[in-house]
């Protein structure tokens, strides 16, 4: 616990030393079927954008999570979105999770992102992630995706390749987003996704490959109340093959600066 408050205060400090924008904080509470197998999962995240130069959007923040049959563990997210011409912004982040059987031991993500269209409003991305876990399991994500924005709406498209290694175990998945809203009214989106969690199982005395669909689907709200600040709201369900059903509940504040 000394470690997650030395993190908070030092994100704080932080993210005031540069020009704060935003400041997102949500609790959410996930249910899980069947419970006494699975149990119940709580967690708190905070995550601070703000202004670096004219270009830079950097981004800091932290996950604490409890799991009633996993225990306890952190997760700290550093990164930037960067303007780089009018044709060319990048996403960039790095994790950091603390020993557990859920977070990995670091993560690596990278978007590049064309904008597209006589109004600019079509957006290609392609993207890669690397992802190394606390036990000898390893993911390499390569995905590609559009989004496309029409006045108050917005539609996305991504289609992701997973390769797991040991055993270079492949999978795919896709997501798909419908958003509706303005700036300093309201946000909706509904997300949708659909795929497999595909790995090679070493905790058994023969490793055996795991190939399992998943289906998730959530609806997620930002709603202003005034012109700096508001709420968020999120309901989710997942569905994981031979596993679990999982029903989530999410709640919030933001404010801006």
């Amino acid at each position: 616990m000394k470690k997650v408050i030395a993190f908070l205060v030092l994100v704080f400090s932080q993210v005031y030393a540069f020009n704060l924008e935003r400041v997102d904080v949500l609790y959410s509470y996930e249910y899980l079927t069947p419970n006494s197998t699975y149990g119940t999962w709580n967690s708190i995240e905070v995550m601070s954008y703000w202004k670096w130069g004219q270009n830079t959007t950097p981004f800091l923040g932290g996950t604490i999570t409890d799991r009633s049959k996993e225990g306890g563990a952190f997760l700290s997210t550093l990164g930037a979105y960067r303007d780089w011409s009018e044709f060319l912004y990048t996403y960039s982040a790095v994790s950091f999770g603390s020993n557990s059987t859920y977070y990995p031991q670091y993560r690596l993500d990278h978007d590049f992102n064309f904008k597209v269209g006589r109004e600019r409003n079509i957006v290609l991305t392609i993207g890669g992630s690397y992802i190394k876990y606390w036990d000898v399991h390893k993911d390499k994500v390569f995905s590609l995706g559009g989004t496309v924005y029409s006045g108050k709406f917005v539609g996305s498209l991504r289609y992701f390749y997973n390769i797991s290694d040991p055993g270079n175990v492949t999978s795919s998945s896709y997501l798909v987003s419908v958003g509706y809203g303005a700036e300093k009214e309201s946000w909706t989106y509904l997300d949708v996704y659909l795929g497999k969690q595909a790995y090679l199982a070493t905790y058994l005395y023969q490793p055996e490959q795991v190939n399992q669909n998943a289906y998730i689907i959530e609806l997620n709200h930002r709603q202003w109340v005034r012109n700096d600040a508001g709420f968020i709201v999120i309901v989710g369900y997942m569905k994981l093959e031979d596993g679990y059903e999982k029903y989530r509940i999410s709640g919030g504040f933001f404010k801006e600066f």
